[in-house]
């Protein structure tokens, strides 16, 4: 039974070891998908989304019924005594009688309600609640902005890095084939040491390039999950690719789209609020009230008849409170609202200037950067072209190893060039959408 028992336990540790070593198959929208799920920030930005839904039901709860229920008893162990004249209770004129009105033992119970049914400053307060939540959801809005520009970054940053080592794999494939090849010219007498010296120390450097790659590969791995919020010993296979140019027209500037101009916009109707719920604090408040209890008591020696009879007692009301002078205090805080108001309004002329700071720079960088990748396309071209030329003359007998090595070279480094830029060109992509507004 006990071997039984620590066999399943076996099989059942290999079984979740198998499932934390699988591979974890991403494409970019999958990455940016679990991002937005994982994210502490866009969790955080979530509860703070819940925790003003709960400050709109606070308020609220001001202008429900206000209900209390209550219960007091009471032992007087010395009853108050007061003196009433003696003619009221039939003793001689002129003289005072000591007497105790009350018994001992007094109890309790009632209900009270509140209820409020006029104050402009309670419905402009549920208001500006309501309107606080809208900040909180702009501001989770702005995280997953930020979260989606930094997920894709990531990404491509990986990509890039895995295209670049199979690119140098490619070409340690063909200068390793390219040595082979003429260590048997050189056995047979068509080629020399210094040729094949030449070609060994070339794979001995490109073996040390690929083995740097692969390890800062293996960083941008693990930059992309810490992104997404995921555990960065995970093995990750991309499955997306670079996308390829995209020289479409941008759109014209609109300030309105960044959430940036949102907020602010947000935030003003805020301080818009704050002024009018000050501006009307001078109006009056109505309250009812109703309230309905009893009492019991019982006298010295008779405790056990507290609570056999009970005498009811009720009311009903309304108070108006009217506010007559407090000392300026509301028009303090109107100013204050005003010059609010001033200043949010000079933040949204200087965002809106940035803005179009941002666009013109961004549409420059991508410009530059498209120029930059058909630049580097075309010297590919040619790269490749030089190779091929050199590869022949080499097979032919007519070129030396060294020309071979000089073109395998220059078409690596035209290839990674081609990549870099490419992935320039993405990013500058991703910034200018950004600035847009529509990333």
């Amino acid at each position: 039974m006990r071997s039984t028992f620590t066999f399943t336990t076996l099989i059942l540790t290999i079984l979740i070891y198998a499932q934390n070593t699988e591979p974890l198959s991403l494409s970019l929208d999958e990455a940016i998908a679990s991002a937005l799920q994982n994210q502490v920030t866009l969790k955080n930005a979530q509860l703070d989304i819940d925790y003003a839904n709960t400050q709109v039901s606070e308020v609220k709860a001001q202008g429900l019924p206000q209900v209390n229920g209550t219960g007091n008893f009471m032992h007087s162990f010395l009853v108050p005594t007061s003196i009433i004249p003696g003619e009221f209770a039939g003793g001689a004129p002129g003289s005072t009688i000591p007497v105790q009105f009350g018994v001992p033992f007094t109890a309790t119970a009632g209900v009270g309600v509140q209820q409020l049914l006029f104050d402009g400053t309670f419905f402009l307060g549920l208001k500006a609640a309501s309107e606080f939540v809208n900040i909180s959801k702009l501001s989770l809005e702005s995280s997953e902005i930020e979260v989606k520009e930094a997920v894709t970054k990531a990404y491509y940053m990986a990509l890039i890095s895995e295209q670049n080592i199979a690119q140098l794999s490619e070409s340690l494939t063909n200068i390793e084939n390219l040595k082979e090849e003429t260590k048997k010219l050189y056995e047979e007498g068509f080629a020399e040491q210094l040729d094949v010296d030449r070609l060994v120390l070339s794979v001995s450097t490109l073996e040390i390039n690929i083995a740097k790659l692969k390890s800062q590969a293996g960083l941008t791995k693990q930059l992309l999950l810490n992104t997404m919020g995921l555990e960065v010993t995970k093995s990750v296979i991309l499955t997306s690719k670079l996308p390829a140019i995209d020289s479409t027209k941008t759109t014209e500037l609109n300030a309105g789209n960044r959430v940036e101009m949102k907020l602010l916009d947000q935030q003003q109707r805020l301080n818009e609020l704050t002024f009018k719920r000050y501006k009307m604090g001078y109006l009056p408040s109505l309250y009812g009230s109703f309230s309905y209890g009893a009492n019991t008591f019982a006298t010295e020696n008779q405790f056990g008849d507290l609570g056999g009879e009970w005498f009811g007692n009720g009311s009903y009301g309304i108070a108006l409170s009217v506010p007559i002078f407090d000392g300026f205090y509301k028009k303090a805080k109107m100013d204050q609202a005003k010059i609010d108001i001033r200043k949010t309004e000079n933040t949204k002329q200087q965002l809106a200037q940035s803005v179009s700071l941002q666009i013109n720079q961004a549409k420059t960088t991508y410009d530059n950067a498209l120029k930059t990748l058909e630049l580097q396309e075309k010297t590919k071209t040619l790269a490749e072209r030089i190779y091929k030329t050199t590869q022949i003359k080499f097979k032919e007998g007519v070129g030396s190893s060294f020309e071979m090595i000089n073109a395998e070279s220059e078409l690596t480094t035209a290839h990674t060039n081609y990549l870099n830029a490419l992935y320039e060109l993405n990013v500058a992509k991703i910034d200018l959408n950004k600035a847009l507004g529509t990333l």
